[in-house]
């Protein structure tokens, strides 16, 4: 999966959310997260998707989740914010999944570990 295509609806409101994650205080500290990246790929060029490290990046043990949001008629401003209003909710994060980090970090938060990031071993 890539990056989708620029300009588009999608980045013009990805690129409000991370000015908006970007302010002093940040809306994220309340909650203990980091935000490790906001983009918009081309396997789903409508949606928002916004990547947290919980608790901070580099904490021991830690989990990297992603979160979706889809776009909508309103305005870019008024979807940066229902974005940016929906990250600050207490954990779990409505339909995040977990997309790296520690298995031991992702079960202290209430997340399935996904099959998809089983180390997968070869006999010997």
């Amino acid at each position: 999966m890539g990056l989708a295509e620029r300009p588009s609806a999608a980045w013009e409101v990805a690129d409000l959310v991370v000015q908006q994650l970007l302010v002093v205080p940040n809306p994220l500290a309340e909650w203990d997260r980091d935000t490790f990246w906001v983009s918009v790929w081309d396997s789903d060029p409508r949606r928002v998707l916004v990547s947290l490290w919980v608790p901070r990046v580099n904490a021991d043990p830690s989990v990297q989740l992603m979160v979706g949001f889809e776009m909508t008629d309103q305005s870019p401003e008024l979807q940066s914010e229902r974005i940016v209003a929906a990250l600050r909710r207490p954990h779990p994060l409505n339909g995040a999944m977990v997309c790296a980090g520690d298995r031991e970090g992702a079960e202290a938060y209430g997340y399935v570990w996904p099959a998809s990031l089983e180390e997968t071993s070869t006999p010997a």
